[in-house]
């Protein structure tokens, strides 16, 4: 499609706008470029440190505070065990990036309490969140692990499947980095030259026009002169969402030809718009071993975009690329110095938990939670930093511990 062409659609689409402004109605404000849609959370443990915890939700109370569970008319995926039926177990479900604290944290409540591991379900953070979000009762899983945080259309399914009460746990950060084989050369690609190499269409002049670039000194000639190809997860996982908000949107809303283009909607569908020519590769769970197996038979010059926690899994396979001259690290991401830092997530249906009477439908979720949040797991010295999580700073450590055991809820 034409500049031109899109420049008539939106002048339509702006003229008709006016016109039900002049009428009277009433209009909710436009999505920002990023349109990163999450929900609004709870002051204090995202909003910003030392402020006070979020007021409690004033949302009608669940079925299951009265008599009974509001079961979804949704089906569960999978059948239940034994123990799962009899409400003995936790269920997890979620990113492969998490599932590794989370099988650590279940091991390590099951040692100190002698509750049984909690069942893992990894399929990834989309995924996840729509079975997570498909229902409230036995049927239906306790936690989600997430690579991201949760978007408001996620929370409004949630919340209109009956899961209206959640916690929201933020446990640490990890870093989406960019990886070659072992043996490759350094790139140190900046943010533009990554869009140019993986996006459909690039205006030119009045026109989006067919991506051309086939080797990486094309789109810098101080990079070497390979083919481009990009690893990239699936849809389904947590990272391709992270890599089209933060990657993609944050470099192409810097370019002329997207700036100019009026609907936010027709301005992010152009920017996550792929080349579909074979140079980007998608990979599903489990991610990290596929990635590996790939590079290890793909030419020099492929990239790909993984977890850090991964990459620092695997030194002697993968080399770490630096994004705009940055080299990633625990330090710099702890520090927010390297730009793709991602937050990872707990989310709890306090629902499904236990009262102090024992009265509730899942044994053992309350102790998840508080287990969750202590500084022997969470902290610099926690059991989970050993495994690779990167620890927030202890002040919104605190702030997270607060909420999560005074069991506060997530907020539209």
């Amino acid at each position: 499609m034409t500049i031109n062409a899109l420049f008539k659609r939106w002048a339509i689409a702006g003229g008709a706008l006016s016109g039900l402004l002049i009428a009277g109605l009433a209009f909710s404000a436009s999505p920002t470029d990023a349109n990163i849609d999450y929900v609004n959370p709870p002051q204090g443990t995202q909003a910003g440190l030392g402020q006070p915890a979020a007021k409690v939700a004033n949302t009608p109370k669940s079925a299951s505070d009265a008599k009974g569970i509001n079961v979804s008319k949704s089906a569960p995926a999978a059948p239940l065990s034994e123990s799962r039926k009899a409400g003995n177990v936790v269920s997890i479900i979620g990113s492969t990036l998490v599932a590794a604290y989370a099988k650590a944290l279940s091991e390590h409540l099951s040692a100190q309490t002698g509750l049984p591991p909690a069942e893992m379900h990894n399929e990834g953070t989309t995924r996840g969140i729509k079975g997570f979000c498909a229902g409230v009762g036995i049927e239906y899983p306790d936690v989600l692990a997430s690579s991201r945080k949760m978007r408001t259309p996620e929370f409004n399914d949630c919340i209109e499947h009956g899961a209206k009460d959640l916690l929201e746990i933020m446990i640490g950060y990890d870093a989406a980095v960019l990886v070659s084989r072992i043996d490759d050369e350094t790139y140190d690609l900046k943010l533009g030259s990554i869009y140019k190499a993986v996006a459909a269409e690039y205006p030119e002049g009045y026109e989006f026009q067919p991506n051309h670039y086939a080797t990486w000194n094309q789109l810098d000639p101080n990079l070497p002169n390979t083919e481009i190809r990009l690893v990239l997860p699936t849809p389904n996982l947590g990272g391709r969402g992270f890599f089209e908000d933060f990657v993609l949107q944050s470099a192409c809303r810097k370019i002329s030809g997207i700036k100019a283009i009026f609907s936010a909607d027709d301005r992010i569908k152009q920017c996550v718009n792929l080349r579909k020519d074979g140079r980007i590769v998608e990979l599903d769970t489990p991610y990290d071993a596929n990635v590996m197996n790939y590079l290890s038979k793909a030419p020099r010059g492929t990239m790909a975009f993984m977890p850090m926690r991964f990459a620092k899994e695997h030194p002697d396979v993968f080399k770490l690329q630096p994004i705009n001259g940055v080299m990633p690290s625990a330090e710099d991401v702890s520090k927010h110095r390297y730009q793709f830092v991602r937050y990872l997530y707990f989310y709890v249906k306090k629902d499904h938990m236990k009262d102090y009477h024992g009265k509730g439908l899942v044994k053992g979720l309350r102790e998840f939670v508080t287990e969750v949040t202590r500084e022997e797991t969470l902290g610099p010295d926690g059991y989970l930093s050993k495994l690779g999580l990167i620890p927030m700073p202890e002040e919104r450590r605190r702030i997270v511990r607060d909420n999560s055991l005074l069991l506060t809820p997530m907020e539209r």
